[in-house]
Order: structure tokens, then C-alpha cells, then sequence
């Protein structure tokens, strides 16, 4: 199967997952990222903001938040096509759709953050392997991000069980994540 084949596949699968059973696993994955040692030490967490059929995210955020955590979004820059980092402390004040329909601080509230502040960095996907390659939605933010996270900083996919698959389509430029926590 090409890429876009298997992420029409898996755009599919996502769309139709029942929302009581998005729910309890993405519940299930904020549990085991809370019990991640990398996450316990982690004082600066980017985290992206879920969009609808992806594993949830908001939850988590606010947690992190009341955890006493620095949480950092991703902010879509399509002139570049590259993800700039911007620190959240009230999501549902700051936060409005951006690029794509994804959520991101409104411009009078981003608070610019450098990479190297980061401890810990999760990643949503459309599908992983076994190896942590991920295939996002195509338009490369992810994995021109994830080239640049340094390797001292651990990322963590984000995916329902049905997302891992044993090998995906790649290409040379496709970035890999470390961990993938799954329900």
C-alpha cells in the first residue's frame, strides 16, 4: 500500500471509532504518560492539541497544568511549513483554531519557547510502527519538527492500539518517535 493509501485507511479507522471508546482509551494513555519516568522528571512538556478523532489531549494539558508542569504547543507556520513552540497556561482562554483546524495559542497569547527548554516531547500520528516511525497527515510540520528535537529529548507517540501497524510506506525524510504509549 502507498502512504496515502494507508493513511486514508487510517483516517477512516479514526473518524470511525466511537467517542465513548476515543475516550476511555485516550484516558487510558494519559494514565500510562503520567506514569512515564520521563515524564515525572520532565519540567517543560510539548504537547499537541488533539484534533477530534486523534487520542486526547486537553485533559491531559490541563493536568499537566495543575501538576505544576510548563506545558508548550505546537504553532503551525505554513509560510515555512514548520512548527514553532509557544508555552500554554490557560487552553481554554488562549487557545483558538489555527492552520488546518488545529488548535494553537491566538497570536496576542503565544509566549515563544526555544527547543532545547523542552524535557519531553508527544506526538500525535495517524499510524506508527513498530519501530516508532510515524505517517502524519502529509505536510511534513512533525517530521521537520522532530528533526530538530535534539536526541537527549525523549518523544512519545500518542495512538490507539489499531494505529500500530507492523511497517508503514516510508520515505527518507519521515521522523521516528522513541516510545508509543497505546490503549
Amino acid at each position: 500500500m502507498t502512504k496515502d493509501q494507508v493513511r486514508g485507511r487510517m483516517l477512516r479507522r479514526l473518524r470511525q471509532q466511537k467517542e465513548d471508546a476515543r475516550r476511555r482509551r485516550s484516558e487510558a494513555i494519559r494514565r500510562k504518560v503520567f506514569r512515564l519516568a520521563a515524564f515525572r522528571r520532565a519540567r517543560t512538556v510539548c504537547c499537541y492539541v488533539a484534533l477530534p478523532y486523534e487520542v486526547q489531549t486537553w485533559r491531559l494539558i490541563e493536568e499537566m497544568l495543575a501538576k505544576g508542569k510548563r506545558v508548550v504547543v505546537p504553532v503551525m507556520r505554513p509560510r515555512t511549513k514548520r512548527l514553532g513552540l509557544s508555552e500554554v497556561r490557560d487552553p481554554g482562554a488562549e487557545l483558538v483554531r489555527g492552520s488546518f483546524g488545529v488548535w494553537e495559542p491566538a497570536p496576542s497569547a503565544r509566549r515563544p519557547v526555544p527547543l532545547g527548554a523542552l524535557d519531553l516531547v508527544l506526538v500525535p500520528g495517524i499510524a506508527f510502527d513498530r519501530r516508532g516511525r510515524r505517517l502524519g497527515h502529509g505536510h511534513g510540520y512533525f517530521d521537520r519538527f522532530l528533526a530538530r528535537v535534539p536526541k537527549t529529548i525523549p518523544t512519545v507517540g500518542l495512538a490507539f492500539r489499531f494505529q500500530v501497524l507492523d511497517r508503514l510506506p516510508l520515505a527518507a525524510h519521515d521522523r521516528a518517535v522513541r516510545t508509543i504509549l497505546t490503549a
